[in-house]
């Protein structure tokens, strides 16, 4: 009987560790996913990317936007890395903002906020171009 209980012991602790052991690979494996559901990235083309006034209104528009709205799951804003020049990296933009939103309707709920239209409207005379890409995880 002695022996049936130090095996069955033996038996849960195995179990434990191997519990903690899936939790620890889950986490790391979610802590590399970005968050939300739904990507929404969009460059921008400055008409003078060398005026510093301008850059300065620009990002202050665009931290606002980012900080403010409550339908934003996670943020950057960022311009192009100094990588090696390759022939499918475009490197031309002045600006890359990339928003998460948990979800498509959440997005469409990002799309019409007063804080969106109002950054579209007091900053689109800054820019040339702007395209967007938007994806959904799958």
């Amino acid at each position: 009987m002695k022996h049936l209980r130090i095996f069955m012991l033996a038996i849960l602790c195995s179990i434990s560790f191997l519990a903690i052991g899936q939790t620890d690979d889950e986490s790391v494996q979610n802590s590399k996913k970005i968050k939300g559901n739904f990507i929404h990235t969009v460059l921008f083309w400055l008409h003078n990317p060398a005026n510093e006034k301008e850059r300065k209104t620009f990002e202050d528009g665009v931290q606002e936007l980012l900080n403010q709205c409550p339908f934003i799951t996670s943020s950057h804003i960022g311009i192009p890395a100094n990588t090696a020049t390759r022939p499918v990296v475009d490197a031309s933009y002045t600006y890359c903002v990339v928003i998460t939103f948990e979800s498509k309707e959440a997005h469409d709920k990002y799309q019409v906020d007063p804080l969106h239209k109002k950054f579209v409207e007091e900053n689109k005379n800054l820019w040339d171009k702007v395209l967007v890409y938007d994806s959904v995880s799958p």
